[in-house]
Formats: C-alpha cells, sequence, structure tokens
C-alpha cells in the first residue's frame, strides 16, 4: 500500500514539476497557432469561429498575397537585399574588431572601446531613434535600403562583438606565435588561423544576425517610413486600412514571410547552441 502511495505521489510531483513547462510552451505556441489557423480561413469563418481549426484549408489567402499584392513581393526583395548586406558587414567588420579587442584587452583604451561597445547594448533603440533619424535624414539616407542597412548593422554590432570577443578570449594565443615565428603577420595569422577556429560562432551570428535582420520591424519603421522600399514585416500593413481589415490575408502573409526564417533556424540550432554556450564559457 505505501509502494501503491509513493507512486502516486511521484507522478503528482513529475506533473506538477512539468505543468509550468507546459503552461509556458502553450503561452508561446498560442500566437503561431492562431497565425496559422487563421491564414487557412475566411473572413467569415473567422468572425464565426475564432479559435478552432478550418473546416478545409482555404489556401486563396496564400495565392491572393502571392498573386495580388505587390506589397509582398516588393518587401521580399527589399528584405532579401537589406538582409544580405546587413549580414555582410556584420560578418566581414566584426570578427575582425572582436580580434583585435579580444587580443589587446589589457590596453585601456582597447578596454574602454570593448566597455563602449557592451555599454551600448543597453541603451534600448527609442533612445537613438530620434537623433538617429534626424542624422540620417541630413545625410539623405532615410527610407533608402543602404541606410536602413547602416542603421540596422550599428545597431546589431554590438551584441556581435560580445558575443565573438569572448570566444576568441578561448583561442590559444600559442597558436599565432607559432605563426608570426614563421613570418606571418597579424593580418595573416587572423584569417588563417584564428578565423577558422571561430566557426562555430560565425555561424552562430550568421543565423541569429539572419534572423535579426529580416525581422527587424523597430529599425525599419522608423529608417523606412514611404512604402516603396518597405521591407516585409512593414509590407503587411497593406491589409490593415481606416475601412478594411483582411486579417485572413495578413496571417497568410505573415505565414510566408516567417517561413524562409524557421526553416533557417531549424536547420541551423544545433550550431546556434553549441556557438552561444562556447562562447559563453570561453569569455
Amino acid at each position: 500500500m505505501s509502494g501503491q502511495n509513493k507512486t502516486a505521489k511521484d507522478i503528482v510531483y513529475s506533473i506538477l514539476k512539468k505543468l509550468p513547462i507546459i503552461i509556458a510552451a502553450l503561452i508561446w505556441i498560442a500566437p503561431f497557432y492562431i497565425a496559422l489557423v487563421y491564414s487557412f480561413k475566411t473572413k467569415q469563418e473567422i468572425a464565426e469561429t475564432l479559435f478552432a481549426f478550418p473546416k478545409r484549408l482555404y489556401l486563396d489567402n496564400y495565392i491572393k498575397v502571392i498573386t495580388e499584392n505587390q506589397a509582398f513581393l516588393r518587401g521580399a526583395k527589399n528584405s532579401i537585399i537589406s538582409t544580405i548586406f546587413t549580414v555582410a558587414l556584420l560578418s566581414l567588420l566584426t570578427p575582425m574588431c572582436s580580434y583585435a579587442l579580444a587580443r589587446n584587452f589589457r590596453n585601456r583604451w582597447y578596454n574602454l572601446a570593448y566597455m563602449a561597445f557592451i555599454a551600448a547594448i543597453l541603451i534600448p533603440w527609442q533612445g537613438i531613434m530620434f537623433p538617429l533619424y534626424v542624422n540620417f535624414k541630413a545625410m539623405r539616407l532615410t527610407n533608402t535600403l543602404w541606410g536602413y542597412v547602416i542603421a540596422r548593422t550599428g545597431f546589431q554590432i554590438p551584441i556581435c562583438i560580445l558575443t565573438m570577443t569572448g570566444f576568441v578570449k578561448g583561442i590559444p594565443v600559442e597558436l599565432e606565435e607559432s605563426a608570426s615565428l614563421e613570418g606571418a603577420g597579424m593580418f595573416r595569422t587572423f584569417w588563417k588561423i584564428v578565423y577558422p577556429l571561430m566557426k562555430p560562432v560565425n555561424i552562430t551570428l550568421l543565423v541569429l544576425n539572419i534572423v535579426f535582420a529580416w525581422n527587424d520591424f523597430s529599425v525599419a519603421l522608423t529608417m523606412l517610413p514611404k512604402g516603396f522600399n518597405r521591407t516585409l514585416p512593414l509590407a503587411q500593413f497593406y491589409y490593415f486600412g481606416d475601412t478594411n481589415q483582411e486579417i485572413n490575408l495578413a496571417f497568410a502573409f505573415f505565414i510566408l514571410s516567417m517561413l524562409p526564417i524557421i526553416l533557417i533556424y531549424l536547420f541551423c540550432q544545433k550550431h546556434i547552441i553549441r556557438g552561444i554556450t562556447s562562447g559563453a564559457v570561453k569569455g
């Protein structure tokens, strides 16, 4: 009898222990479920059954978004261009900057620069939004993809520096000393010795930077106020007007916009976890 009571207590304890995880998972999944369900419903079915799964998959929502909404195709092109250039700039600049900071961290000027990068992470976008807009407008960079790329790249640099610098500190300096004895300069040593060893953190930040650049809303809303240069997150406002709101099409638009990032993240999630863990331990 005591054994049965103990088993029952174990079952109850196991359920209670997993309950917060289950609740958190449901809260996290709920918005995606709603988005997916609404994207396959008609406007009338959404009004009749809010959260129920559709009786049949209404694919016309996706067809209309792709074939009738020019804002989707234009937004996709703008998102692809801005994401490619943003990620390319971050992948080129931040590894070299992190290497210089990691190898000169005892120098007070380099250390001060590193602290400035770290402090920049704590500054919210709302704190720099207005001065950035004023300065970029004076340079005629507002409502241009190049201005948006520069702003998005600058906003992403600090977190890349933090992650990469911690990783580089864990790479043995003896490898570089051996290369210098063979006549390799600092530039060649970095690209031939250090950079290949940074592969885990580079892949991690490559994927994360793609996700952040593709899904960005705040910076794009400030830097790209007009419709022609809007990226996908902003182009979705096409379905929300003063007199008409096509929620079913808006969610179909959202699913199509999100699909490439979900696939990239699913294929690369092991590299992301490995790179973040390595940087945290070695930092």
